[in-house]
């Protein structure tokens, strides 16, 4: 706790550090929890940060005052253990923030869930949510589509290329999102295969090497930028927050 500290030495400060740690921690939350998934959400890091120096300015004050008031030099091992606990904040944030905030973090989590089948989980990034039920149940016809498709070029490009339809996932690839109007973006679904090259090395050793080829595209994902809901339980300091949401996904529409 902050102040301790500084009240263990008899400095009175120490009791405003106290009141002021609640009211700094509440102000950091209050925060974090409208703009952290957006694309605000960096905003957030600089409060954090302060909020980190100080925890440790103060304890590392209160000792020095402690030392130059007589105390016996030692201690700063336990101000060394803090270090640890900053590291898992910052972490946490780095690993947490911006979940909405680019179409490629959105179309990551979408296509995480996908892959792990969680459809409750996937449609939370849907501009408007569909129910899980009727998520699962596209996502059982888009494993279709793809399996059939993956079957019939593995049938025609043979074992070396690599297409699986038991494991259509693997085989893939979301092309980079393209604006296609304002706050508007779209990113293809691609199936590709394995392609052997020969080339040669200094003009006389052969060498052989394998490249991604693009077969053909399976689909597109269609994502918005747009404002995310307010907090409801939130009385005040409500902070104007956008992410990127998926609006619509075609599989099966090259």
């Amino acid at each position: 706790m902050w102040g301790l500290g500084h009240l263990a030495i008899g400095d009175r400060r120490g009791w405003l550090l106290l009141l002021l740690q609640p009211l700094a921690i509440a102000a950091l939350l209050l925060v974090a929890v409208q703009l952290i998934d957006g694309t605000r959400w960096l905003i957030v890091l600089p409060p954090l940060a302060a909020l980190l120096v100080v925890w440790l300015a103060q304890a590392v004050h209160a000792h020095q005052r402690a030392v130059e008031l007589g105390a016996q030099p030692g201690g700063e091992l336990q101000a060394a253990l803090f270090l640890p606990l900053a590291v898992t904040v910052l972490t946490a944030f780095w690993l947490v923030g911006g979940r909405n905030g680019s179409p490629a973090a959105t179309l990551e989590g979408y296509v995480v869930a996908w892959m792990s089948g969680r459809a409750e989980s996937a449609s939370s990034l849907y501009v408007t949510p569909p129910s899980g039920t009727d998520l699962g149940a596209a996502w059982a016809g888009q494993a279709g589509y793809l399996t059939d498709r993956v079957r019939l070029l593995a049938g025609q490009y043979g074992p070396a290329s690599g297409l699986d339809p038991e494991r259509p996932f693997d085989n893939l690839r979301f092309r980079d999102a393209v604006p296609t109007g304002p706050g508007r973006q779209a990113v293809d679904v691609d199936i590709v295969r394995r392609q052997g090259v020969e080339t040669m090395v200094m003009g006389f050793i052969p060498t052989a090497s394998q490249e991604t080829v693009v077969v053909e595209r399976a689909g597109t994902i269609s994502l918005a930028l747009v404002e995310q809901p307010a907090v409801d339980w939130l009385p005040f300091g409500r902070l104007s927050s956008f992410g990127w949401k998926i609006v619509g996904v075609s599989i099966g529409v090259p």
